[in-house]
């Protein structure tokens, strides 16, 4: 079988990216490839183009993003990784015309709102996950016709959410879950994007696949039955930091679209980063509640991943050719010369 091209050769590279992994010796390592392994067929085009051709396809629908990991201990006012990639794709879509609603845990609000305030759009609106019941948090979300989940812990199927090394996890929205649900009842389309396996979307990966996840199958809490998802969305990416995943995203959406506008800058995720973490965020991935990054990833190296993506997008929108592309053309075909 002879090679041949890459079909979707800006999108192969905006997957590649996503899934290029920088973390840090305490989080576990190869597990966004084995992930990803699973939820792309063979002949399938690369995730990336899958879901932003899925939300450009619902032009103008009203969109809910869910977000945010709230926990006593690690994250009492957040996690960094879930808000910025999700402000990232909000703008994108708000840019786009679709009106867009974000949902964070309450304690998370404050500071979404200080970091829309730094955001180049205006118009996206933000809520706090505090239903008081399971029907309330499933009415809000029937109202809308796109539902994403970022970084967005799941229930197993014990109905327990848990962080990656299998600590269960008490606090925070109890319903995420349920909007995605009733999203899908209600014949919404539903997506999402995490990084470990233990997130809203997973589930769309059979459990018997699971232990491509560590403690995947076997959480070790009593409950028994692994960290791995239980709930599934239409399409996942699998990425190796949930908000990276989130601006390769951005990046498709610019491509497919032609709206060299829709991606960030490198800077300005830099600038997203610094600002939640003086609100009070806190990087995953690492046990220093100080730390300067984001899911364990030092400032610098996420802020130029950011902009290598939005490199990919803007290469592939160059309206004219380099002056050596019109040369390449304009001898393509003619007789090479033997030297004199």
């Amino acid at each position: 079988m002879h090679p041949t091209p890459e079909r979707f050769p800006e999108f192969e590279s905006l997957d590649r990216l996503a899934l290029a992994e920088m973390r840090p010796p305490a989080s576990p390592a190869g597990v966004v490839g084995a992930l990803y392994g699973l939820l792309r067929a063979p002949d399938d085009p690369p995730l990336t183009y899958q879901l932003a051709q899925a939300m450009l396809s619902a032009p103008g629908s009203r969109v809910l993003i869910v977000t945010g990991l709230v926990d006593a201990h690690r994250f009492p006012n957040g996690e960094i990784d879930g808000p910025l990639g999700s402000i990232a794709l909000a703008r994108a879509l708000t840019l786009l015309g679709y009106p867009v609603t974000i949902l964070a845990d309450a304690e998370i609000l404050p500071t979404l709102r200080a970091l829309l305030e730094i955001t180049p759009v205006e118009g996206i609106a933000v809520r706090a996950g505090d239903f008081a019941t399971a029907e309330q948090a499933r009415g809000f979300a029937r109202q809308f016709g796109l539902v994403v989940a970022i970084e967005k812990l799941s229930r197993n199927s014990k109905g327990v959410r848990h962080l990656v090394w299998g600590t269960p996890c008490e606090t925070g929205d109890p319903y995420a879950d349920d909007y995605i649900l009733a999203a899908t009842e209600a014949g919404a389309m539903t997506l999402a994007v995490g990084d470990n396996g233990n997130e809203i979307g997973f589930g769309k990966i059979p459990f018997s696949s699971a232990s491509a996840a560590p403690r995947g199958q076997s959480c070790g809490c009593p409950c028994g039955g692994g960290i791995f998802a239980a709930t599934p969305c239409d399409l996942v990416l699998p990425a190796s930091v949930s908000n990276i995943g989130c601006y390769a995203l951005t990046a498709a959406l610019a491509v497919l679209s032609g709206r060299t506008d829709l991606t960030v800058s490198g800077d300005q995720v830099r600038r997203w980063i610094e600002l939640g973490l003086r609100a009070g965020l806190r990087s995953g991935g690492v046990d220093d509640p100080d730390f300067a990054g984001d899911d364990g990833i030092p400032t610098r190296y996420v802020a130029a991943h950011a902009e290598l993506i939005s490199g990919v997008s803007a290469q592939y929108q160059l309206k004219t050719p380099a002056s050596g592309a019109d040369a390449a053309v304009e001898t393509a075909g003619t007789p090479c010369r033997e030297p004199q």
